[in-house]
């Protein structure tokens, strides 16, 4: 068997077990969600009393210094 047919045959390998380890996490991976139209991705946001108050300049931008 010559080099040519040797590197095929390992190629031809190589993608069919790509392909049966896609397959099987195909069927054994997560379930995605179905997704109908746009993004439909939300953020929640705390609500303002469980929000974290640091003391950044945009608290104190009534004292009437210039920074």
């Amino acid at each position: 068997m010559g080099v040519t047919a040797k590197l095929a045959l390992y190629a031809v390998g190589l993608v069919v077990v790509f392909v049966a380890a896609f397959g099987v996490g195909t069927l054994v991976g997560p379930v995605l969600p179905d997704q109908t139209g746009g993004s439909t991705e939300s953020v929640e946001y705390p609500a303002p009393a469980e929000q974290d108050h640091d003391g950044t300049e945009r608290d104190h931008a009534d004292d009437g210094v210039d920074h």
